[in-house]
């Protein structure tokens, strides 16, 4: 474990509260931690909401609750996260805690998959180029979750500004796979809604990999 996860993220400072109708049949209060990647201090409320259980977290650092959703697919037979809301305050940003926090939650998911059929987690990456240099309270995460392993389809109105020997590049992570790619999706890239493949073998895990390598993280 790296020094930025031992800073930030201690289960043991960490409150649940669970709010569902039949608790001893859902996730332990370790599960829920690491599931939802709180960091320290934090404060989780797990509660029915229609038809997907939300986790609330909240903790000073946050600019603003943090939720999270276990959604059931249609047909039943499997599940996805999606991350709705994480806004640091802009003392805490540059730290690496958000990434962290996202990366406990990735392999928290792959880990619980004999308990929870979790295929994906789903969010919906905010921003552009010009979001990406405001100098209060910039916005971006299109350009961070796809460098983190999340991919969808390079929108169209993106895939006409890229150089002509991409044009072949249909899927966001054949652009950040490489360093240039990585360049161009940040200076023409948009909003987008990304998923991240929890599947062993998916690209989502090779990227990921490389952005834990290239930024020194230690799980």
């Amino acid at each position: 474990m790296d020094a930025t996860y031992q800073e930030w993220f201690a289960p043991e400072t960490v409150e649940v509260c669970i709010q569902l109708a039949n608790p001893e049949n859902f996730l332990n209060e370790h599960e829920i931690i690491e599931l939802t990647g709180a960091p320290r201090n934090s404060k989780i409320v797990v509660k029915q909401v229609e038809n997907a259980i939300a986790f609330i977290v909240r903790n000073d650092i946050f600019d603003e609750a943090m939720y999270r959703y276990l959604v059931v697919e249609p047909g039943g037979t499997s599940m996805h996260l999606r991350n709705a809301v994480f806004v640091l305050k802009e003392t805490y940003t540059h730290q690496g805690i958000g990434p962290r926090s996202v990366i406990k939650e990735i392999f928290c998911a792959h880990r619980l998959s004999d308990e929870l059929p979790i295929k994906s987690i789903k969010v919906s990456a905010a921003g552009n180029f010009e979001s990406f240099n405001w100098v209060k309270n910039p916005i971006r995460g299109y350009y961070v979750w796809s460098c983190l392993g999340f991919d969808g389809a390079i929108p169209t109105v993106v895939l006409k500004r890229l150089p002509s020997r991409y044009q072949s590049c249909k899927r966001i992570s054949k652009l950040v796979e490489t360093g240039a790619g990585r360049r161009l999706w940040q200076l023409f890239g948009e909003s987008a809604n990304l998923s991240f493949d929890l599947n062993p073998d998916s690209i989502s895990w090779r990227l990921l990999s490389n952005y834990m390598n290239a930024k020194g993280i230690e799980l």
